[in-house]
């Protein structure tokens, strides 16, 4: 939808020198056809282009394979480091966080009605990274960590079909939780999402023996 709407942009772009060789030509009614047609491009790309905007920080939802890697490390000794990595484009997120577990959050976007046969399809974007404590050991062990994982960009779609206003017609938007698990040193995790929602598996023998707490 992005390209679509730049496409349009430049349509209309070209449209409008067109209408200025013909005014230059003294072709006056046919300058007024083409800057109306223009006019439609350009209104067509201004609405459509922060939509797909919007919609390019979504990925597609797959039926089978992880979508991310966590990896945790201890830093010191109420500290650990998260490494995030996104599957399978690769790239990597740190954060330094506190507490004692740790899980995903992340949006869904599932199409229906005419966004179906336009050829949207299912999609989902991870959210936000929080932690909690589970052991108050100290004064201070209160303060969880939360990050946000992907930055808003164009018209929020998501928020908009959660309220009410048109995009409710075509769009469900779903808010989906990983499970609690445990900032194990050296832990490894790979995270999913499926029919079930989002789902994260030890992948190494930290993850596998690190001890669970509370659900």
């Amino acid at each position: 939808m992005q390209a679509f709407a730049l496409v349009l942009a430049c349509f209309g772009g070209l449209i409008l020198l067109l209408a200025l060789s013909r005014w230059l030509a003294g072709r006056r009614w046919a300058c007024f056809g083409h800057v109306a047609l223009a006019t439609v491009a350009l209104v067509a790309a201004a609405v459509l282009l922060p939509v797909g905007t919007n919609l390019a920080t979504y990925q597609l939802r797959h039926p089978a394979g992880p979508v991310a890697q966590v990896y945790c490390e201890r830093t010191a000794t109420r500290t650990r480091r998260i490494t995030l990595t996104r599957l399978p484009g690769g790239h990597m997120q740190v954060f330094e966080v506190t507490g004692d577990e740790w899980r995903i959050d992340a949006r869904t976007l599932d199409w229906q009605g005419p966004a179906v046969d336009l050829g949207l399809r299912a999609g989902f974007r991870l959210d936000r990274l929080s932690t909690r404590f589970v052991r108050a050991e100290e004064p201070d062990s209160t303060i969880p960590s939360s990050y946000a994982l992907s930055e808003e960009h164009g018209e929020d779609i998501w928020a908009q079909a959660r309220t009410g206003t048109i995009w409710s017609r075509y769009a469900v938007a779903d808010h989906i939780y990983g499970p609690w698990l445990p900032l194990a040193n050296g832990a490894r995790y790979e995270v999913s999402l499926d029919a079930k929602g989002l789902q994260a598996h030890p992948a190494n023998e930290a993850a596998a023996k690190a001890p669970r707490t509370r659900p």
